[in-house]
């Protein structure tokens, strides 16, 4: 999917347009038409900008089968790990304003996954009219298990205590930079943290500020050239580690610290890791 981080400016933005200042939104207005005109103008946004950056209308329509995880797809599976975040993370940041406009905690974790669905499938359907790219079902099936993750995270906090879904951008790695962060696979990792300050078992309040990774990443396939196969580098790795809380350290912060529920932050753990390609 081609700039994902624009995708997220715009909902962002739009999101951020919902507060008393901002004159697209009447507060007089019920919750229910206020999610409804944030879901248009996202997809609006979405359609408008895909036409205009995206090359959408090019093609089309047609599928495009990107495979799953082995060695020899686009990205060694990375690309589909990180639909499955970015699924996550909208139908979060969906959510998180369905509740401030008073939908309770189960309706916004349902209508967030909705919208987070509805956002990355519109993605999805233009990327089918385009001669770059095509509908990858692969892609949208991991969209949906991202937003499902969100939903039953967000609907059921005491396993968000214990679970986290993040992605790691590493930009001190050598090599050139990508415009979209997002793709950007050379230097991104996801992973689940396993938080021990949600095992009410552990108060010792060193440990408490613990968590243990399970991660996932590939390496490689930016500079992989077909054409020369005996120089083929691609590799993908699974790891383990022991990484810090920066949520819990921050304390007071709580407020800004909530965003590294969603980002790891680079050399905050030591992890041992395998070359599942060896």
């Amino acid at each position: 999917m081609p700039l994902l981080i624009r995708l997220f400016s715009i909902v962002a933005l739009l999101i951020c347009m919902t507060g008393p200042a901002a004159a697209l939104w009447d507060e007089e207005w019920s919750k229910e038409r206020k999610a409804f005109h944030l879901n248009v103008g996202a997809g609006a946004s979405v359609l408008a900008w895909g036409a205009f950056a995206w090359d959408w209308g090019s093609g089309g329509p047609r599928f495009q089968d990107e495979g799953w995880f082995s060695r020899t797809t686009t990205e060694g599976g990375a690309d589909k790990l990180g639909h499955g975040w970015s699924g996550y993370a909208l139908g979060h940041l969906f959510s998180r304003q369905y509740e401030q406009w008073g939908f309770t905690q189960r309706e916004a974790a349902r209508y967030g996954a909705f919208s987070s669905i509805g956002i990355m499938g519109l993605v999805e359907l233009g990327d089918s009219i385009s001669d770059d790219y095509g509908f990858s079902y692969q892609d949208m099936l991991f969209n949906v298990a991202g937003a499902a993750l969100g939903y039953v995270l967000w609907d059921y906090p005491d396993l968000a205590r214990k679970i986290d879904f993040r992605a790691e951008y590493d930009p001190f790695r050598g090599g050139p930079f990508q415009t979209d962060v997002f793709t950007d696979y050379e230097r991104l990792k996801y992973l689940l943290a396993i938080k021990a300050e949600g095992f009410d078992a552990i108060q010792n309040p060193a440990l408490r500020s613990l968590e243990l990774h399970l991660g996932f990443y590939a390496r490689g396939y930016r500079d992989y050239d077909q054409f020369q196969p005996e120089q083929d580098e691609r590799r993908r790795h699974v790891y383990v580690g022991i990484g810090l809380n920066v949520t819990r350290l921050l304390g007071a912060r709580a407020d800004v610290g909530r965003v590294f529920n969603y980002i790891q932050v680079p050399y905050t753990y030591v992890s041992h890791g395998w070359n599942v390609d060896r």
